[in-house]
């Protein structure tokens, strides 16, 4: 494992390690149900099957004992979750799982800011005209079932992308991007783009490379891949409604777990989760954990919280093209009716970050408009929001609804069902929103139902997050035309909300091969753009708590997640 921190002036500037540096001795309470939501459009799965119970164990190695050593994780896991497991769809499937199972060519590691090689062999090499990124891929690795890995498998996988525009959810085949993905031999890649974009080894953490030879006989956009074959540290055993099973890969080419068995727990809330880590049934979680039981649980030294800034932002999503939400008026005034200082501290318990009226997290340092967080003009104020809807002509009806042109405000609610600190929080949301005088009708569903609903488009305000790449320029894009599409046609990207300006095109545009200093200037004008059309209304920013005990193993490298695939290659049983 090789970790990159020679990276472009822009990342180098931005002081991404510093902050995670100086947050991860901070003990904050728990935030939300999980530090990496539902399909990369955010949400703490906290929804699922029944309590988990423990699985048999199959392991090849053993403890001391003789026993083979079982890791359980525990998390909130419903029966949605467990219908596919291809990489590659954005639903139907518990995407944490596939950290363990495969490999990308790089890994962004949260905690230092930092690439980290995994099936590439260390840093690309650009050439001089910054148009082509050559990749040299670590042999040693092998898939699973014994099959050789090769360039062929990675060339295969990113070209999977290309024929099948829907999977390209971060467009790393656009029109300014790649241009060929091609194998030089059986060790190198070459990844030749149409313009200079220096955010590229950024992206290629987003895909997961899958073995040609049983990927290449389906169609990956409907592949079910129910005996998924990886090159990962920990391959698949089985799956039912109590775990998903996997097993130690002992031919790994970092290095063999000494774990024999990962055991994935599956539980239907946190609560029940947190409770199993107080008793040590479970030895850790991703990153669920419920918030009031956080100080009892901490009480015991075998129980710790690793904390860090994240890349996901809680917002109430607006659908942009549904009828007085097409209006900026309306969607400004939804923002200054949230008082977001509430629910930082009441609903998350001082857990998470402050969300930028400009999206951007404060994770991307200098390229992050800082002015915004504390600009006046976005704050929470009841008063101004109604003045903003009066001032655009909107008036109370008799039930103290504003309404315009016959249209009244009034709007299905979408949150998450088994969820109770989304579910308190949207409590919280819908009250200030009837005291603006904007009506709403709360409807909940499974996570995987929000994320279907966010892709077609099918729904007027929806409680959710969203999950960027490590990019300032792919968490700016979320809001570029190009990721969207027509409500009742599913998004290429995470453009859900349906909005659109030209100009936000046009500096996206620009900055994907701008100069440092240019970049900074035209991602502040996004950002300033996107605080003074509403297009969402931000909760807060989402960064890692993940639970974790240390009574019974030993060895996390807490300079990564610590249950992340390569902390837990390093995890053994006292």
């Amino acid at each position: 494992m090789k970790r990159i921190r020679a990276r472009e002036a822009l990342w180098r500037k931005s002081g991404l390690a510093v902050v995670a540096a100086s947050l991860a001795g901070v003990l904050l309470l728990a935030g939300c149900s999980s530090s990496k939501p539902e399909a990369s459009a955010g949400g703490s799965p906290s929804g699922g099957q029944g309590a988990a119970s423990s699985a048999g164990a199959s392991g090849s190695g053993s403890s001391g004992s003789g026993s083979p050593v079982v890791y359980h994780l525990g998390e909130t896991i419903n029966p949605e979750q467990v219908t596919n497991f291809n990489p590659f769809l954005a639903t139907g499937n518990w995407s944490n799982l596939f950290d363990y199972v495969f490999d990308q060519l790089y890994y962004f590691n949260p905690v230092k800011g930092e690439l980290v090689s995994r099936l590439a062999a260390g840093e690309g090499a650009w050439s001089d005209d910054k148009k082509t990124y050559t990749v040299k891929l670590n042999m040693k690795a092998k898939w699973h079932d014994g099959q050789p890995f090769t360039a062929a498998d990675v060339v295969y996988s990113y070209e999977a992308l290309k024929t099948n525009a829907a999977l390209d959810r971060y467009q790393l085949w656009g029109d300014k991007r790649l241009k060929s993905v091609t194998a030089q031999g059986d060790d190198t890649v070459v990844f030749a783009l149409n313009d200079r974009f220096p955010s590229l080894p950024f992206y290629l953490t987003t895909v997961y490379i899958v073995p040609k030879h049983q990927f290449e006989k389906e169609n990956p956009a409907e592949f079910l891949n129910k005996t998924p074959i990886g090159t990962g540290p920990f391959q698949f055993d089985s799956v039912n409604e109590s775990a998903i099973v996997l097993k130690k890969n002992p031919d790994y080419f970092l290095g063999a777990p000494q774990i024999d068995q990962l055991l994935i727990d599956r539980f239907n809330n946190s609560s029940t989760l947190t409770l199993a880590i107080e008793k040590g049934d479970v030895q850790g979680s991703t990153g669920t954990v419920a918030m009031p039981s956080v100080p009892k649980l901490l009480e015991n030294p075998a129980n710790k919280l690793q904390v860090y800034p994240g890349l996901s932002t809680y917002a109430v999503i607006m659908n942009n093209e549904k009828p007085g939400l097409n209006d900026p008026a309306v969607r400004k005034a939804i923002q200054l009716g949230l008082d977001r200082q509430s629910l930082i501290e009441k609903g998350e318990s001082g857990g998470v970050f402050p969300a930028s009226p400009g999206f951007l997290s404060s994770v991307f340092g200098d390229s992050t408009d800082a002015k915004l967080l504390d600009d006046p003009a976005y704050a929470y104020d009841a008063n101004k929001a109604m003045q903003t809807l009066e001032a655009a002509g909107y008036k109370k009806n008799g039930k103290g609804i504003y309404a315009k042109d016959g249209k009244t405000l009034s709007f299905t609610y979408h949150m998450a069902a088994n969820a109770p600190a989304q579910n308190k929080e949207g409590a919280m949301i819908t009250a200030w929103l009837k005291a603006i005088g904007i009506e709403t009708t709360v409807k909940l569903v499974t996570w995987p139902e929000l994320t279907k609903l966010l892709m077609s488009g099918d729904y007027e305000l929806l409680q959710n997050g969203l999950t960027t790449p490590p990019d300032p320029q792919a968490a700016l894009e979320v809001f570029h035309s190009k990721m969207t599409a027509p409500t009742g046609t599913n998004t290429p990207g995470l453009n859900y909300m349906r909005f659109r300006d030209k100009d936000v095109d046009a500096w996206l545009d620009e900055a994907a091969s701008a100069d440092d200093q240019t970049r900074q200037e035209l991602y502040k004008k996004v950002q300033d753009r996107i605080a003074e059309q509403a297009p969402i209304a931000m909760m807060y920013n989402v960064g890692g708590h993940v639970p974790y005990r240390v009574d019974q193993f030993q060895g996390y490298d807490e300079n990564l997640p610590v249950t992340s695939a390569l902390s837990l290659l390093k995890v053994s049983k006292k």
